[in-house]
């Protein structure tokens, strides 16, 4: 009787807990994913506005060439005159967001209204900046605001803003499962918190099938031959990787450097005297490529898909290095919206051109191995790159990626082109070094 007893007791002690857990994940898809359905479908709608916009924008310039070089300095005074009001608008977005998160603030509804306009001006053309950025910076505002509309306390803050950036992100970049990586990587470097990942690639697909309806669905980088490698490959994809581990460290310090001396003009004159500096470098790279994508790649990332399928003359390829490093350390670290991500796809497909032309036939997969290791080197994203570059193109080279990004992620440990992010060997050597 008492074994029975026992029994009966341990039986009742499960099925409490089996009713606790029941309780838990009907709170669950009770709150958080309704909350990302909700977060994903007006992400997506904003994603999609954006879009139409900046394409369309992008396609009147494309129609007088000397538009794409006067529309810069115009975007430039309104820009200034934006930062002037709110210094939180200008640059990158994404070094203020991480940093944001880690506040108990809200992101204020004008610096979001602002920070859309003039992203969306910026993106239409005659810059080259990537759309992450923004739309990182739109999404963690939608999420803290919709969070705070459902009810969530200051004490989810953090994951509701990166649940709404995953998926802004994951629609304007047309990478959900990526852009979700994306955001949790950027914001513990060294210590990934899967605790957002559900809600958060529920709002991101949610988000991307939305802005699909509105805008269609195609692959961001656009591609006409299937990538082709093999394990003699293997040794190059390393060098390269070191290769762009190298311009990483060079890239890096060039943009900060830009940065903090752009600390030294006044809010309100300093996107005009960097654009300004900027310009003739726009215009030589116009030149050394011959066509208007250079000055279009927020808008379609044509010349993208173009260094990765079209062999170019090396000299033209380190020129393409070289002037984009120049021209974004004088206008987004002067300020001018936009991301990183887009500068650094730029410079790893360019390298990834240099090497194609020793494996002509492996010019596709070298060019998207180079963009997964220049973004896993410069925001320090490794798993995210790899997922990213996927996405955008549709195309499987994630053993030869893998072997770029480890490599070039390895050798550029502790340096980050976005300011907020933890960098050094401390934040994960104190994790390694406790004792259990």
């Amino acid at each position: 009787m008492k074994y029975f007893a026992d029994y009966i007791k341990g039986c009742a002690s499960t099925n409490l807990k089996i009713r606790f857990d029941i309780i838990s994940i009907a709170y669950f898809f009770g709150r958080w994913i309704p909350f990302s359905f909700s977060i994903g479908i007006i992400t997506g709608s904003i994603a999609a506005l954006m879009d139409v916009l900046i394409v369309n924008i992008n396609r009147f310039l494309t129609e007088n060439i000397i538009l794409l070089f006067v529309y810069p300095i115009l975007i430039s005074f309104i820009v200034g005159f934006a930062i002037k009001s709110d210094t939180k608008v200008g640059g990158p977005g994404i070094g203020y967001s991480v940093l944001h998160l880690k506040t108990k603030n809200y992101i204020h509804f004008k610096s979001a209204i602002s920070k859309f306009v003039t992203s969306t001006l910026v993106l239409s053309g005659g810059f080259i900046a990537g759309r992450e950025g923004p739309s990182f910076f739109l999404g963690v505002a939608i999420g803290e605001w919709l969070g705070k509309a459902y009810g969530f306390g200051k004490k989810f803050k953090n994951l509701l803003g990166l649940i709404g950036g995953g998926a802004f992100t994951g629609a304007l970049l047309k990478a959900p499962l990526g852009s979700s990586i994306f955001a949790m990587e950027l914001e513990n470097m060294y210590d990934l918190d899967y605790r957002p990942f559900v809600p958060m690639i529920t709002a991101s697909i949610s988000s991307y099938l939305t802005f699909s309806f509105f805008r269609g669905e195609h692959a961001f980088i656009l591609l006409s031959d299937e990538p082709k490698w093999n394990l003699m490959s293997i040794p190059y994809i390393v060098i390269m990787g070191l290769v762009i581990s190298t311009l990483t460290y060079v890239y890096t310090f060039l943009f900060h450097t830009g940065t903090c001396f752009s600390k030294s003009i006044s809010a309100l004159k300093r996107p005009d005297i960097g654009t300004l500096i900027a310009i003739p470098f726009l215009f030589l790279l116009y030149i050394v490529t011959g066509d208007t994508d250079i000055l279009s790649a927020p808008a379609h990332m044509g010349i993208v898909s173009k260094l990765a399928q079209v062999p170019l003359p090396i000299w033209k390829d380190i020129l393409i290095v070289i002037i984009t490093m120049v021209i974004t350390s004088f206008t987004l670290a002067f300020g001018i919206p936009g991301g990183l991500v887009l500068p650094n796809l730029l410079i790893g497909a360019a390298i990834g051109n240099i090497f194609g032309h020793f494996f002509p036939q492996q010019i596709v997969m070298f060019t998207l191995a180079g963009m997964g290791a220049a973004l896993a080197a410069g925001a320090k994203t490794p798993l995210a790159a790899i997922v990213m570059i996927t996405e955008m193109s549709h195309a499987d080279v994630v053993i030869p990626m893998t072997a770029a990004v480890i490599t070039s992620y390895i050798h550029t440990f502790g340096f980050s082109l976005y300011l907020g992010q933890e960098t050094g060997i401390k934040p994960l050597m104190r994790s390694f070094g406790k004792e259990e």
